[in-house]
């Protein structure tokens, strides 16, 4: 039987706690998780039922049974814009990423965050959290982050912040911004469109390890029709969020938290998306990955940065 897990955040923990059920897994214990009915007993129903419904046309019991991960090894300077993040939330410490969209600030998800009170700042590194390698390494901590107001408040909406960097960052051959995505790219508008997500986290559900080389994949975005028949009613948001096909077992794993869904057109490198969750039966099982909505959120970046953005 088709079976459905709420939903796994991809924030990996490096290393404290002795409880292994917990590592890779954000705090359930309030925020987005607070409000959400229990469905004891009843998950399966619902989901059989769903599936029946709505589903059966997206061949959904097949594509789980494929685990091939689809990631490459990125060269190097490949992602000049992207930010590995090393966090403190005590007594753990995870690993996530971000991009760098100003010069002094570094767009991540919220729940990379929440409950950090202090991080590091790795920029222009191809390996990852190596000071030795990176172009440069900031510490900040909780005052310099910014996140969504209403985050926590509906489900897994607005799990989108930003970190402060006090000193400016100096552009350089391995330190890029990334462009914001314009108004118009919007889901319907990429959907079935080539995208690209990037990052230093697992790059298959065996690997229970620190993956400190960059890896990408390509994917397609999806509707959100098919998108919703995988997770259970809420989690999936038109105005949020947007996502991505996980036929194969592409997409995004534990550690990935925060990186970007990147979109090239006409040689140009366009950020649509901030990695948010997948399914907490793993990375590889062929559930759609979904990231909070870029263009969803350009008005809140622009109030809160003062960059001006279509």
């Amino acid at each position: 039987m088709l079976t459905i897990a709420k939903a796994n955040r991809y924030q990996k923990t490096q290393s404290y706690g002795n409880n292994r059920s917990q590592r890779g897994r954000t705090s359930a214990r309030r925020g987005p998780w607070e409000g959400f009915p229990n469905w004891p007993g009843r998950e399966e129903d619902y989901v059989a039922n769903n599936w029946r419904r709505k589903c059966a046309k997206y061949d959904i019991a097949s594509s789980v049974k494929s685990y091939i991960t689809g990631g490459i090894k990125a060269e190097m300077n490949m992602f000049p814009y992207l930010v590995g993040l090393l966090m403190y939330q005590p007594p753990r410490v995870y690993q996530c990423g971000g991009t760098l969209i100003t010069e002094r600030y570094v767009l991540t998800a919220a729940h990379c965050l929440y409950r950090t009170i202090e991080a590091r700042v790795y920029l222009g590194s191809y390996i990852y959290a190596d000071a030795g390698t990176a172009a440069a390494v900031y510490n900040v901590t909780a005052r310099d982050f910014i996140i969504h107001e209403r985050y926590g408040l509906q489900g897994f909406n607005d799990d989108i912040a930003l970190i402060n960097l006090q000193k400016p960052v100096t552009l350089t051959d391995k330190i890029r911004l990334i462009t914001l995505a314009p108004s118009y790219m919007t889901q319907i508008y990429l959907q079935g469109e080539i995208v690209t997500a990037a990052g230093w986290g697992r790059i298959s559900d065996n690997n229970t390890k620190l993956n400190v080389d960059l890896y990408y994949t390509d994917t397609r975005v999806i509707g959100y029709e098919k998108c919703m028949c995988y997770y259970l009613p809420g989690l999936v948001s038109r105005r949020a969020h947007i996502c991505v096909d996980g036929t194969g077992g592409r997409g995004s794993c534990d550690g990935d938290s925060g990186g970007p869904l990147v979109f090239k057109h006409k040689d140009m490198d366009y950020q649509v998306g901030v990695t948010a969750f997948g399914s907490a039966g793993g990375c590889e099982i062929g559930f759609p990955t979904v990231y909070s909505r870029i263009t969803n959120y350009l008005s809140w970046i622009s109030r809160k940065t003062g960059l001006k953005l279509q």
